[in-house]
């Protein structure tokens, strides 16, 4: 659903910066500006400060930076939606519903049942602590689990009953066919009766902290061992992971994916706060694409019995094709986490995480145990498999170091195992050359990139600032740097927006113009307007600006006409890059001698 730029524009303003961010951050008055240590990165030095005047924060040690939304959206790891959803609460606005009827609906069911599995986690966490819960508290004991760990995730019992849940939200106004809806009951032949009964209950958050359902097992041998809500209109297995909800809000950039709730449970209890878990069902490409968002790395920790080591097979192929930096963590003698942190502790636990396989070295390892036959046909077949693996990895440094190390350990030489790779690598067309430039494609006009794009986006972000600031030098500034000219990949994005809107209303702000921007951009430009987007005479300040990005634009040029001259045989294609190349750098001088009066 989309909100109109106006009520975006209504929820930023009514949520002042300092505001929002004292309810995180110590803030301390220094000069115009508040100060305190930055949230999203380690400091003893303050270097975080926000501006209550232009309503944006920056830090000067990371170089995040925005508005409040971006600040909500960094702190609490959210998309830009789910931030502007809480800052309207916070200031007591009202967003629109869907208009459609059917989304209307929708969304008030799943209202409903959002506040009946509150109630109904209450319920549970209630019975844990009652007498009838004490089977249920002598095995999370026994389990190692704190009191403090069973408050934070919210643990509770369901009661060895056929209808005590129902009874206790029916008797809070919950009708048979919203308990139905939610997962929580099934329709019995004397009314609704309790989906979960005499278990320990484990209510599952989606990433905002909202109990969209749950998770209950048993205490015995029994069989189902565990039992799941079924998905619900608030509710798909597919698309949530259990304890996603605390992993974002971790420093740690490394999230540890584990099979169960206990293994989760008990790595956060021994600080490992990044565990999570699918939810009874395979690992998906939804929670894939959750993890790559939060983590830089994620690391597989299956159990290390058959069906978890087939498993991580899957899961694993799963996260490389959406991009993820994936390693294999493998538990010795087939324990779960949960069991070795508990036989062996937390820093044997860590050790082995820091020491988790790559994928290249676990699908070897595969092969290993696959072939662990010490004949001559035995190792030969190992090492056909392992070239197999070789010439599928695309890291051709990685695979040159590990066919050493294979070359070694197998007494093979490392030109026989270079070969059956390269014969590979040919047969899958991964070893094409290069295609070779032509001299079309030689004389195209550079793209600006590397030094030459940071550059263009420093000059064209502080001239864009300061546009921000002085709007009035809209006109002059688009007239003789048109939107097709910016060539910083960066303030590209930036100019942009900022056109569009002055062109439109005519006015702009860099806090309001940020609404617009992904958090990198949006980093970028408070970096500027913070250190370089203040000067004393504007007018004077873009004038230099415009005459230092024709200046760069034409080192660009000059430099590109030269490679061409010494490459070029062509005599008549040498004189006139000759004629260019005067031309260009006249214009330089002339941009000089302006400089210098």
């Amino acid at each position: 659903m989309l909100y109109s730029e106006d009520l975006i524009e209504e929820v930023r303003i009514r949520n002042d910066i300092v505001g929002v961010v004292s309810g995180y951050v110590h803030l301390e008055r220094q000069g115009r500006r508040m100060v305190g240590l930055c949230p999203f990165h380690g400091e003893k030095t303050p270097s975080f400060s926000v501006d209550a005047a232009k309503q944006v924060f920056y830090c000067f040690g990371c170089q995040k930076g925005g508005n409040v939304f971006h600040f909500v959206m960094g702190i609490e790891n959210l998309e830009f939606p789910e931030a502007l959803r809480q800052l309207a609460d916070r200031a007591n606005i009202t967003l629109p519903e869907p208009e459609d009827n059917g989304e209307r609906e929708l969304s008030r069911q799943k209202k409903e049942i959002s506040a009946l599995n509150r109630e109904a986690a209450r319920f549970f966490y209630a019975s844990l602590a009652g007498p009838g819960g004490l089977a249920a508290q002598q095995y999370l004991s026994r389990r190692g689990l704190q009191e403090k760990t069973l408050r934070a995730f919210g643990l509770g019992y369901a009661p060895d009953s056929w209808d005590a849940l129902c009874r206790h939200l029916q008797a809070k106004g919950a009708s048979a066919a919203l308990l139905d809806a939610a997962g929580l009951a099934s329709s019995g032949p004397h009314g609704p009766i309790d989906r979960f009964r005499n278990r320990v209950m484990f209510p599952i958050f989606d990433i905002r902290g909202n109990i969209v359902g749950f998770g209950g097992r048993v205490m015995d041998a029994s069989n189902p061992k565990y039992m799941n809500s079924p998905d619900t209109p608030l509710y798909n297995k597919s698309r949530e992971l259990y304890a996603m909800n605390f992993a974002r809000l971790s420093h740690s950039k490394r999230i540890v994916v584990v099979e169960g709730y206990m293994d989760v449970i008990s790595l956060h209890q021994a600080g490992i706060d990044t565990a999570v878990a699918s939810l009874g069902t395979a690992f998906t490409q939804q929670q894939a694409w959750i993890l790559k968002k939060y983590a830089e790395e994620v690391v597989i920790a299956y159990d290390a019995d058959s069906a978890g080591q087939n498993a991580t097979l899957r899961c694993m192929d799963i996260l490389e094709a959406s991009g993820c930096s994936v390693r294999i963590l493998q538990i010795p003698d087939g324990k779960d986490p949960d069991e070795y942190i508990r036989n062996h502790g937390d820093e044997r636990f860590r050790n082995l995480l820091d020491h988790a396989l790559s994928l290249l070295e676990f699908r070897l390892l595969v092969q290993k145990r696959a072939h662990p036959g010490q004949e001559v046909e035995d190792r030969v077949h190992l090492l056909n498999k392992m070239a197999d693996v070789l010439a599928s990895h695309g890291n051709a440094i990685e695979r040159e170091m590990t066919m050493s190390n294979i070359s070694g350990e197998y007494k093979v030489s490392m030109d026989a195992l270079k070969t059956e790779v390269d014969k590979r690598l040919r047969k899958n067309g991964r070893d094409a050359p290069p295609a070779r430039l032509s001299t079309n494609s030689l004389r195209m006009r550079p793209v600006s990139e590397g030094p030459a794009r940071n550059r263009y986006d420093e000059a064209e972000l502080i001239l864009l600032c300061l546009l921000g600031n002085e709007n009035r030098l809209f006109e002059e500034i688009s007239l003789r740097l048109p939107l097709e000219r910016y060539r910083g990949t960066v303030s590209r994005v930036v100019a942009e927006k900022l056109y569009e809107r002055l062109q439109v209303r005519r006015e702009a702000s860099i806090a309001e113009l940020v609404n617009d921007l992904p958090p990198d951009a949006a980093s970028a430009v408070i970096h500027m307007a913070e250190t370089r987007g203040t000067v004393d005479n504007a007018d004077k300040a873009i004038q230099d600006l415009l005459r230092r990005l024709e200046r760069i634009a034409l080192e660009d040029e000059k430099q590109w006409i030269l490679d061409n001259i010494r490459s070029e045989s062509d005599g008549n294609r040498r004189r006139e890059l000759g004629v260019d190349l005067n031309r260009v750098i006249a214009r330089m001088s002339a941009l000089q001698s302006a400089n210098d009066g």
